[in-house]
């Protein structure tokens, strides 16, 4: 990766700002970061340029949002807001966890997604008029349910900017962006490393690379239950590799591994350069014969693998970090019941992965 890590002082010189205005900018999402496991900042060189060259432009956006939307869906609401540069986003599912939330805390704005009528709960939106502390608090409601119902239920009085959402649409950013005083910040820029890259990559690559060094898991410690997952899928489908893998600029990493000594590859050796890319199982049954692979140095010598299947493994903003896959040396197909058992198993990492990020952070 040609992109330098920096710190926040390293920053700040680059700025011309003092390390407090540098430190503000880098928490509110102005500048992306992550921090490291001992709790420190870092950043790459290049977002700081970049966020030099918009000069005046930089406002820091201070917007912390709630969601209240069923979980299916909340990948789909931390993707929108992440990319409209809200400074905190909080999804539940709970309107009772919601309540406690508004307690103990006040965000800029409440969104309640409203799917059926049993969703909207006019007493709990109404309550939140009589709070003086909620006063500033902008509530919106998506729904795909007519307007004039929705106002019948919640009443005159209540102030709410009401989003038509009859399904959860590919371009909602755009669409909160229409009825929210919040707007599309500038893209992070793509680590000049993988402008020419070799395999494909997303659009979002570079928020997928921020939240990879957020998460704390790239060169982390074993852990028994990552290992325990990755040996439960070579069991129970007869596989001779399983790898949990974590995808940085330039490497893929295994945090579990059955069935192979190396402790990480380049990452264009990395069949999960595609996997990243959809969500439930990806299978190649016969890695030699499909032109993507044919030439990879794991398919063309040894250990001559022949055939691959893989799951992403994502956080609870819906960024894939990397994926749980498994290999064999002989062309094979999962069947039916074989990719459940993938995507169960995908999902149960992205589970604890999505836990052990929350407990870290909770402890900071």
């Amino acid at each position: 990766m040609n992109s330098s890590i920096i710190t926040t002082a390293q920053a700040a010189k680059i700025l011309g700002v003092s390390a407090r205005t540098a430190q503000l900018w880098i928490e509110s999402g102005v500048i992306p970061s992550w921090k490291t496991p001992g709790g420190h900042r870092r950043m790459y060189e290049s977002d700081v340029l970049a966020t030099l060259a918009q000069g005046g432009d930089v406002k820091a956006p201070g917007w912390e949002v709630l969601v209240l939307a069923p979980a299916r869906h909340h990948a789909n609401w931390y993707g929108a807001f992440t990319s409209l540069r809200a400074a905190g986003i909080s999804c539940l599912d709970n309107p009772v966890a919601a309540a406690v939330m508004l307690g103990a805390t006040v965000p800029d704005m409440l969104v309640v997604q409203v799917e059926t009528a049993d969703d909207l709960l006019p007493d709990f939106l109404a309550a939140l008029q009589d709070v003086p502390l909620l006063n500033r608090l902008r509530l919106v409601i998506a729904t795909g349910l007519p307007r004039a119902r929705i106002a019948a239920m919640v009443g005159p009085d209540l102030r709410y900017t009401l989003i038509p959402l009859h399904t959860m649409p590919e371009h909602l950013t755009e669409e909160l962006a229409k009825h929210s005083p919040l707007k599309p910040g500038i893209p992070m820029p793509l680590p000049p490393a993988l402008l020419d890259a070799p395999f494909p990559v997303g659009a979002n690559e570079a928020a997928r690379l921020a939240a990879v060094h957020r998460s704390g898991l790239l060169y982390s410690a074993r852990e028994a239950t990552m290992d325990n997952i990755a040996e439960l899928a070579a069991l129970s489908l007869a596989m001779p590799v399983a790898l949990i893998s974590i995808i940085s600029e330039d490497k893929q990493w295994f945090k579990a591994r059955v069935g192979l000594e190396l402790q990480e590859t380049p990452r264009d050796w990395a069949f999960c350069n595609h996997t990243l890319l959809q969500s439930g199982v990806q299978e190649i049954c016969e890695l030699d014969t499909d032109p993507r692979f044919a030439d990879n140095p794991a398919v063309a010598g040894a250990p001559h693998f022949r055939y691959y299947a893989g799951a992403p493994i994502v956080d609870d903003r819906g960024f894939a970090l990397g994926s749980l896959c498994v290999i064999d040396t002989k062309p094979r197909k999962l069947g039916a019941d074989g990719t459940q058992i993938l995507g169960r198993l995908a999902r149960q990492a992205s589970f604890e992965v999505s836990r052990a990020i929350r407990s870290a952070a909770g402890r900071k």
